[in-house]
């Protein structure tokens, strides 16, 4: 029409101000209900899943579920709580009973670590510990032992090896110790894919016997495994003719895998726990008889697998 002015304006753009996206998207992270934040870094942390597939399934940013892992690490879950934010705030401080718990603890017992320690007295003693608290507790006050930086020689990369399921690879072997100024004989069968063990018992011989019997009382239990794992002890292989031993895996229909000679590195899993064992325990213990030692570590291996953490009370 004459005399009308078309004005064509500027389309308005529906894209949101500078910084609105961040403020929306950080308002929004706060949302989340703290159960939800607790299962997201349970995922990550203890069930080993990848942090990128937890925070797709569950609907949350990368660097979000980043954040809450670090405030987990650092206050435990109570950090993971919704609080209301305040100008100037620091992180909270930790209780003076707990550093006391945790210095106590380290002093009574060098041999633990940091995060035995913080599973101990989180599990235990109900205390809200994260590693980080024990290992700042543990370096104010100078309990921290300095590494030894030793010198590279290029040493052979290891090779690291570990089973798709359970059952799939036993392994197996004996630990030799001091008990009422004779040998005792550990003999332990452990399963390669959960360091579970499924088998052991304490003998005054090492006998082929007696690897047969802790051997048969942990099929009774957990049923036959694909293949066992052994050095080439005489229980358990012979350059000539068939072992005891082998003849039962035959029966069984089990592969027997045996390590090379000299090689304790292949069954490093198994003498894993030899050591700990052995620190964490036998080292400190005193038994009055021979019977006793065979029902306190009977005890020993049982709250080793299911509980808490090892029972540290059980050296007394």
């Amino acid at each position: 029409m004459e005399g009308t002015k078309r004005v064509q304006g500027k389309r308005k753009s529906t894209r949101p101000p500078r910084g609105a996206a961040r403020r929306r998207s950080q308002k929004h992270a706060h949302c989340h209900p703290f159960e939800v934040r607790r299962k997201a870094v349970q995922l990550c942390l203890e069930e080993k899943f990848p942090a990128k597939q937890v925070a797709r399934e569950m609907g949350v940013g990368l660097s979000t579920l980043s954040k809450w892992i670090r405030v987990y690490r650092e206050q435990g879950e109570a950090g993971l709580e919704s609080h209301p934010r305040r100008a100037g705030s620091h992180r909270p401080k930790v209780a003076a009973a707990v550093k006391t718990q945790v210095v106590d603890l380290k002093r009574r017992h060098p041999s633990l670590g940091i995060q035995k320690i913080s599973h101990f007295l989180r599990r235990a003693l109900f205390l809200p510990v994260s590693r980080e608290t024990v290992r700042r507790t543990l370096h104010e006050q100078q309990r921290l032992k300095k590494r030894k930086t030793k010198p590279r020689r290029n040493p052979p990369k290891p090779r690291f090896f570990e089973r798709a399921t359970p059952n799939q690879m036993w392994q197996t072997d004996i630990f030799t110790f001091r008990l009422g100024g004779k040998n005792a004989y550990l003999i332990g069968f452990l399963d390669d894919f959960s360091r579970y063990m499924v088998g052991t018992g304490i003998f005054r011989s090492q006998t082929a016997e007696h690897v047969l019997e802790v051997y048969r009382t942990a099929v009774a239990e957990y049923g036959v495994p694909q293949e066992v794992l052994s050095d080439q002890g005489r229980q358990y292989a012979s350059w000539r003719g068939t072992t005891r031993f082998e003849a039962e895996l035959r029966k069984d229909r089990v592969h027997h895998i045996k390590s090379r000679p000299h090689h304790p590195m292949t069954l490093g899993k198994i003498e894993r726990f030899w050591k700990t064992i052995w620190e964490e325990f036998l080292v400190r213990a005193q038994f009055d008889s021979f019977e006793s030692a065979r029902e306190r570590i009977r005890l020993w291996v049982k709250h080793y697998k299911y509980g808490p953490y090892c029972p540290i009370w059980l050296c007394v």
